[in-house]
């Protein structure tokens, strides 16, 4: 048979203290301090390893274009949106919007990029803002954002204060 009687007694959450230790207040608060260090150690560690690895400063090569969302916005394999800089293709709905979206996924989607950041990290929508470039088949390496305006697909825009490759882009 099994007996139910046990040298130890339940104390706090399923806690199982000796029936010959002295039980007092000051060592649940000590367990409670301990376990609440503990917790916020845990936390810490596991937002340490949340920051590294998405930290946009981590992304700047080697990066695998999973959706073209419009003529100037892809997104990352990492789940990243990235606004290109210094261009501007019809919004989704409008004339042209299509093929322009077309024209970037042949030149980027399911390809590895590289990303130049300018002087803004992100957009007000959380986008990174980036240059982008792809190698083409030759291994050359095309200057997206640059593409896009050559090819009649949007024109040069100055996105507030990130303007350094605007001239080269066309404007």
């Amino acid at each position: 048979y099994f007996s139910c009687q046990t040298n130890y007694v339940p104390i706090f959450w399923g806690v199982m203290v000796h029936k010959k230790r002295k039980y007092t207040e000051n060592t649940r608060n000590r367990f409670l301090i301990k376990l609440l260090v503990g917790i916020i150690m845990f936390l810490l560690v596991i937002a340490l390893v949340l920051l590294y690895r998405y930290s946009p400063d981590e992304i700047q090569a080697g990066n695998l274009v999973m959706r073209v969302i419009d003529g100037d916005t892809i997104v990352m394999q990492d789940g990243w949106k990235v606004r290109l800089l210094c261009i501007d293709t019809p919004e989704l709905g409008k004339a042209g919007s299509d093929e322009a979206k077309e024209f970037l996924e042949g030149l980027v989607l399911g390809k590895e990029v590289r990303l130049e950041k300018d002087i803004s990290e992100t957009d007000k929508y959380g986008r990174l803002l980036r240059y982008v470039y792809v190698n083409d088949s030759n291994g050359e390496e095309v200057f997206v954002n640059k593409e896009i305006v050559e090819n009649g697909y949007g024109e040069v825009f100055r996105y507030e204060v990130d303007v350094k490759r605007c001239g080269e882009i066309g404007g």
